[in-house]
């Protein structure tokens, strides 16, 4: 299931929301269209409509709801990256969904916003991935026509808990050295250690000390984990 929802005139960016949930993707979608530089917002609802439209186009940035109970939103997330390892994805989930979050951005997604983020924050997530607020990002042009979206939120008789930041964590961020920044960037393009070795022209053993010293530093068990930590602590953008 697909809807389009615009604003009049049409400028800025596209940005595609997935969630199986019909108020989550619509409540969110009321949001995305507040902000200047979004103007046009496409709501799916299913893994094969997804998979469809990014088959002929892509948006701008890719908004997928996660859920801990359910897989679907992540195995949505990690298809489309799959088949489009460039495109701008973010996920959207619960603060204490840390598993959902480290396997997405593991396959690639550049980022994790709450799933009651504020339109500034969710601004704030989406100037992450690039979008500026200039309104000069182009729009692509869906092939239907596109319904009015009067910016009402499904959701607004049971507001959620504001805020502070789409990304908080208490932990100071740890310094890391250069070389430590080029191996958690690696990582977080999916790359092996053998392919940020090349990068670097450094041995695929250098390469593995250098990502035990940020494990280490960042108190991470693993790649995914690092990835997520260096996303939700500011250190990666």
């Amino acid at each position: 299931m697909i809807e389009d929802r615009m604003r009049a005139p049409v400028h800025g960016a596209t940005v595609w929301v997935y969630d199986e949930r019909r108020r989550v993707r619509d409540d969110v979608a009321s949001r995305l269209v507040a902000l200047p530089f979004v103007g046009r917002v496409e709501v799916v609802g299913d893994g094969q409509s997804l998979m469809s439209r990014l088959a002929t186009r892509s948006p701008d940035v890719l908004v997928v709801g996660t859920q801990r109970a359910v897989d679907t939103g992540l195995s949505a997330a990690t298809q489309a990256l799959r088949a489009h390892p460039g495109l701008p994805v973010l996920v959207l989930g619960a603060p204490d969904d840390a598993e959902s979050v480290r396997a997405a951005v593991a396959f690639g997604a550049r980022g994790y916003l709450r799933w009651d983020a504020t339109p500034i924050e969710m601004g704030l997530g989406l100037s992450r991935v690039g979008l500026r607020a200039d309104g000069r990002i182009p729009v692509q042009q869906a092939p239907q026509p596109a319904m009015a979206w009067s910016g009402a939120a499904p959701l607004a008789g049971s507001a959620p808990t504001t805020v502070r930041s789409t990304v908080r964590e208490a932990t100071p961020s740890p310094a890391l050295s250069m070389r430590e920044m080029q191996v958690l960037t690696g990582m977080s393009q999916g790359k092996s250690n053998a392919q940020i070795g090349r990068e670097l022209y450094l041995s695929e053993d250098t390469i593995k000390t250098h990502a035990r010293r940020l494990f280490r530093k960042l108190g991470a068990k693993d790649r995914a984990e690092a990835v997520a930590l260096g996303f939700r602590r500011g250190i990666m953008a």
